[in-house]
């Protein structure tokens, strides 16, 4: 099964030239977001993703992800 994703700006440290790119991922049986996000992103740099939508709606980290979903990840957002 495949999927996409896609992290947004904040990630580049990362992800170098894939930031703000879609990527094709090969999906495991019962795979959820965080299991993926941990594919790209360290444990502790987690906590930085702000929100995530999968195909343009709002899932939390324990969303089963299908087949064809594209998965959305964008950075806590600061200011001040």
């Amino acid at each position: 099964m495949k999927a996409s994703i896609i992290f947004y700006s904040g990630f580049e440290i990362y992800l170098k030239d894939n930031s703000n790119k879609m990527l094709e991922i090969d999906l495991d049986a019962k795979e959820n977001i965080i299991s993926i996000l941990h594919r790209f992103l360290p444990k502790e740099s987690i906590g930085f993703v702000g929100m995530v939508l999968v195909n343009k709606i709002i899932k939390d980290f324990e969303y089963p992800v299908k087949e064809g979903d594209i998965i959305e990840v964008f950075p806590v957002i600061g200011g001040g």
